[in-house]
């Protein structure tokens, strides 16, 4: 007999990617009328999430090239979404900060974000949310381990 043919519409991987995919696309119906692109909020958010990192901590936590952070962070820059603040040790480095334009619009988009949260939770109660995070953080670990396993011992 012929194996079952995988289900993806009940695989972890295509449902979490199906998920986010559609989340974002809502989300960027829900805040397109404040004017930024997904690059843009992204870019902000993450900034948000790790005040003070370098372009090279941004670009690794967004997961795009160094280049592409650089043109962005100057569009934002000259938009005066952000500002650089110079590195203390190493001169060629900055230190990437929102500014209280950016603070003010982040705090906006937040509460897009849980609203948008509440709609897509909607008919699970709030223990079951509880434990589908804290699986989510458990397999999020179990990654990180895997990953860490993986590097090569010097």
């Amino acid at each position: 007999m012929p194996p079952a043919p995988f289900n993806f519409e009940r695989s972890l991987g295509f449902l979490l990617n199906d998920i986010s995919r559609l989340a974002r696309r809502e989300f960027d119906r829900r805040v397109r009328r404040f004017g930024l692109t997904r690059a843009q909020w992204l870019f902000l958010f993450h900034l948000a999430r790790q005040p003070g990192c370098t372009q090279t901590d941004l670009a690794e936590s967004l997961q795009i090239g160094k280049i592409s952070v650089g043109r962005q962070a100057e569009r934002l820059i000259k938009a005066g979404w952000i500002e650089r603040r110079d590195h203390a040790v190493d001169g060629r480095a900055y230190h990437l900060y929102l500014t209280a334009r950016a603070e003010r619009i982040v705090a906006r988009l937040t509460a897009v974000a849980v609203q948008l949260r509440e709609d897509y939770l909607q008919g699970i109660s709030l223990s079951r949310r509880e434990a589908l995070i804290n699986d989510l953080v458990r397999i999020k670990n179990n990654l990180i381990g895997l990953e860490a396993n993986a590097r090569p011992r010097l």
